[in-house]
């Protein structure tokens, strides 16, 4: 377990690294906040349970607690990349965003109900629901994408995809993992770790390989072009992302009432 451990901060260590080398920061800054906690969290809690032990309540406490600080990173650094991605259609950024801080919201009162009981299953519950909702939130967005042939520079589509990867893969991981408990397997919550820190290499390692190239520039953003010419190129496209884009203006657009 410790060696699997090593090797995704390494790689962590290594996304990091081509963050800043390649550039990337300077377009997902959130997202490099979000790598770099990663790193820091690491590093807090091999002095967490150095000091208080593995098995304390302490030590379970405060490890959950940097936990529900990443979620919150994540949510950031994901909805940071869809606005790049969704930026140019307002309309369309409308119905990400408030999808993504919906579920956000979903969770924060899910914790809330069940802080009563036990903060420690607080956490834990919250980080299991957290990856379901947030993995059904973030497919809804790519298949928005998807539909609708939203150009997406390829780094950008890697870190989405990676971070739905993972939610899914922690989503799958949690459902086994509560059977193997149910049917008496004692030894279910390392199988859980280990499976989850495996996913999670595989995400950084594919994250690394996109991020190995320099940023786009912004100025090479693609960009909405004049719907007559994008009409002779893909004309069922252009009406159906057209069509949506100014409905969810619409219905974003503050109402004004008259007296």
């Amino acid at each position: 377990m410790q060696w699997v451990w090593g090797i995704s901060i390494v790689a962590q260590v290594f996304v990091c690294s081509l963050l800043f080398l390649r550039g990337h920061f300077r377009r997902i800054p959130a997202f490099s906040g979000y790598i770099a906690a990663n790193i820091l969290q690491a590093g807090l809690l091999i002095a967490i349970y150095y000091q208080f032990g593995f098995g304390s309540r302490t030590a379970l406490v405060l490890a959950w607690s940097s936990q529900a600080f990443l979620l919150l990173l994540r949510i950031l650094a994901t909805m940071e990349v869809l606005h790049l991605v969704l930026g140019p259609y307002r309309g369309i950024w409308g119905l990400g965003w408030r999808v993504l801080a919906g579920t956000f919201g979903v969770i924060v009162l899910i914790t809330g109900i069940e802080a009563g009981r036990n903060i420690s299953w607080a956490l834990v519950l919250a980080d299991r629901g957290f990856h379901l909702a947030f993995a059904a939130a973030l497919v809804a967005c790519l298949l928005l994408v998807r539909y609708y042939s939203i150009p997406v520079d390829p780094p950008y589509k890697v870190l989405l995809g990676g971070f739905c990867f993972y939610s899914c893969a922690a989503v799958l991981t949690n459902a086994i993992g509560y059977a193997l408990s149910l049917r008496g397997f004692a030894k279910d919550e390392p199988v859980w770790q280990l499976t989850t820190i495996t996913a999670y290499v595989g995400v950084q390692i594919a994250w690394a390989v996109a991020l190995w190239k320099a940023a786009p520039a912004e100025e090479s953003k693609p960009a909405l072009i004049k719907s007559s010419i994008y009409r002779q190129i893909s004309p069922q496209i252009n009406d159906r992302l057209y069509v949506l884009n100014e409905q969810l203006n619409q219905l974003w657009r503050p109402r004004v009432t008259r007296n």
